[in-house]
């Protein structure tokens, strides 16, 4: 019987992300491995050991884990408790973009996870968890997280060519004719002749913001309108916009606008200015 219990959270043409719930007692190391797509392991509890090339890697909630396709490594506990860890694999196509062209010449296979990254996994995977993470936010938020971890993508220091600024400006004109469009990462970048990772880290540059973010602000837009033009019913709106359910769409609603789509809803049918400083009047500016 295993004692590591695997679940695939996302899987696409990219890349699959798997959660790992390991309750292996404490020992040696298990028998030889390999033969398996490059990933990029972070963990949200314990530690395991990761032998290779006769070193030994610790992988803990501030390390991270690199393994190269084509590697035999072995896994060991040194910890008590077992470990719980995401593991993200990429497509073999797309590997080099990813994890950088040197990524055969790096010998070492850890990377430091700061504070900042571990609270965008954490949120990834309880997004992913709940299924409230569609696929080009799921698809961008990975891409990110794992770029930036790896620092193969550095802080930018040279403002962007005008053809990335066209680029970037295509992909805000594809999601602005249709927010509700489910369409992944892979799509929205062949649609506008680019990669898929080169894309993410373009648009963020250009606006400030994710895809999926102006995404999500577009959606959030439309469904202002549609609620008030009298939507009543509020599943078939999430399922209008592209919502994986009314519970997401509720939740990112709120998040958002402060109110819920309800709410929201009634203010809008009572009208005019009076009813919007109200609002306004209740509803405090962040940080006051």
């Amino acid at each position: 019987m295993s004692l590591a219990h695997v679940t695939v959270l996302f899987d696409s043409p990219l890349l699959r992300i798997s959660g790992i719930d390991c309750r292996h007692p404490r020992g040696g190391c298990g028998c030889e491995r390999g033969d398996e797509r490059t990933h990029l392991v972070l963990l949200r509890r314990g530690g395991f050991g990761y032998h290779l090339r006769g070193a030994v890697h610790v992988g803990d909630p501030a390390t991270a884990l690199l393994y190269r396709a084509g590697d035999s490594y072995r896994i060991s506990h040194p910890f008590e408790g077992g470990d719980a860890c995401t593991c993200f694999e990429l497509m073999p196509e797309h590997e080099e973009e990813l994890f950088g062209r040197r990524l055969r010449e790096e010998r070492d296979a850890t990377r430091v996870v700061g504070a900042a990254e571990q609270f965008r996994h954490c949120v990834l995977h309880a997004a992913l968890q709940r299924r409230e993470a569609d696929r080009l936010a799921a698809e961008e938020a990975a891409s990110l997280l794992c770029q930036d971890v790896v620092r193969h993508d550095p802080a930018p220091t040279t403002p962007l060519s005008p053809a990335a600024r066209r680029l970037a400006w295509r992909a805000r004109e594809a999601l602005l004719a249709d927010p509700a469009d489910d369409a992944g990462l892979a799509a929205l970048a062949a649609r506008v002749g680019c990669s898929p990772f080169h894309l993410t880290r373009v648009f963020r540059r250009a606006f400030g913001l994710c895809l999926a973010d102006c995404r999500t602000r577009l959606r959030l837009a439309l469904a202002l309108e549609r609620l008030a033009d009298g939507a009543d019913d509020l599943a078939a709106l999430a399922c209008e916009l592209g919502f994986s359910h009314h519970s997401h769409f509720g939740a990112t609603f709120r998040r958002h606008v402060g109110l819920t789509p309800g709410a929201a809803r009634a203010r809008l049918r009572a009208g005019g200015l009076a009813c919007m400083s109200r609002h306004l009047i209740a509803t405090p500016f962040p940080g006051r």
